[in-house]
């Protein structure tokens, strides 16, 4: 039986209660990586890239992806923008498994869910004038006439804060920010219900970052459009994203609202990750208190430790971490985690 075959009906969002824009349960995605070992005991060995995540986007909504590189966030972005199949696990999207999804049905899962990269400049191409580059999706996937996809163009431009007629510009004559925006641009001129936001602004100057990051909140507001903002800026993350899911090496430790997540962070992976970023003040050394577990060497995904994979950087590992992989629960708060620490209410 399949996530569509459930008599559960359509996804809803925790956060909200909302029919969820997109809903993710047990992907999984592993990637062959050689063979280990000499004549009959060779075995093939696999990256777990993503091992087991949950997870749902509700409409208007910002989830932020955080982790170390290599804990499986861009495999996720991959997975859901159907540029990798999963190993297993399903990616509903208008009560519908994406990934049965061929043909047409592709297309137009394509079509509403749109991604924008870190670097606007490679995203870009450079032999196409920006109006060509925001039309390219429109020819694909609509039978607009010349002039309505000129109109459709001059309005998304007129979206993102640049003026309709730098449509026939090259991007090597934008900055970077203005670049940006009209990758954005792109993304929104088919209609998109959500967009994968993979590091989107960290090549940006930080006073261009933050009006680029207020665009993107203010289009939410105007379009409704939802957001999986992957980052490794925890501070952009924090001020961006409704939500917050922190993974470690491909799986799930802890995910809730932000303000309560930043506040207070109850796994120690959590706890070490933000505490690991920069303090807002300069004067300011708590954060070094348990910082120092973050910047201990990260297991291979290629073989991950036994037990909770965390165990062997863990201030707080107890016997059972290094045997037992933590169930994911539920607290009462609403907060989910995969942590021996807290088993549940």
């Amino acid at each position: 039986m399949t996530a569509l075959d459930s008599e559960e009906g359509p996804a809803v969002s925790e956060r909200s209660g909302e029919q969820a824009v997109l809903e993710v349960r047990d992907l999984v995605k592993h990637f062959p990586a050689g063979r280990a070992g000499l004549g009959l005991r060779t075995t093939r060995q696999w990256v777990r890239a993503v091992d087991g995540v949950t997870f749902d986007i509700a409409p208007g909504e910002t989830l932020g992806l955080v982790g170390e590189s290599g804990c499986g966030k861009s495999t996720i972005a991959k997975l859901l923008l159907r540029l990798e199949d999963p190993t297993s696990g399903h990616i509903v999207f208008g009560g519908e498994d994406v990934t049965a999804f061929k043909g047409k049905s592709l297309l137009a899962y394509r079509r509403a869910v749109q991604a924008v990269f870190q670097d606007p400049f490679a995203s870009l191409s450079p032999r196409m004038r920006v109006r060509d580059i925001i039309s390219e999706g429109l020819r694909i996937h609509t039978d607009m006439t010349k002039d309505e996809m000129a109109r459709r163009v001059a309005d998304v431009l007129d979206m993102v804060g640049m003026r309709p007629d730098v449509g026939r510009l090259y991007p090597h004559e934008f900055s970077g920010g203005q670049r940006q925006r009209i990758a954005i641009a792109k993304a929104l001129a088919l209609d998109a219900k959500m967009l994968v936001l993979d590091e989107a602004v960290s090549a940006l100057d930080v006073s261009i970052r933050a009006q680029v990051i207020t665009l993107l909140k203010d289009l939410q507001r105007e379009l409704g459009i939802a957001y999986l903002y992957i980052g490794h800026d925890l501070a952009t993350v924090s001020y961006l994203a409704d939500r917050v899911m922190v993974m470690y090496l491909g799986k799930m430790v802890e995910l809730d609202e932000t303000v309560a997540l930043v506040d207070e962070p109850l796994h120690p992976y959590t706890e070490a990750l933000f505490n690991a970023a920069l303090p807002a003040h300069p004067d300011d050394h708590d954060h070094l208190d348990t910082a120092d577990q973050a910047t201990a060497e990260v297991p291979s995904a290629l073989a991950p430790p036994p037990g909770c994979h965390f165990h062997p950087r863990c201030p707080e590992a107890m016997d059972v971490c290094s045997s037992i992989y933590p169930a994911a629960v539920t607290l009462q708060t609403g907060r989910r985690i995969a942590c021996h620490l807290h088993p549940g209410d």
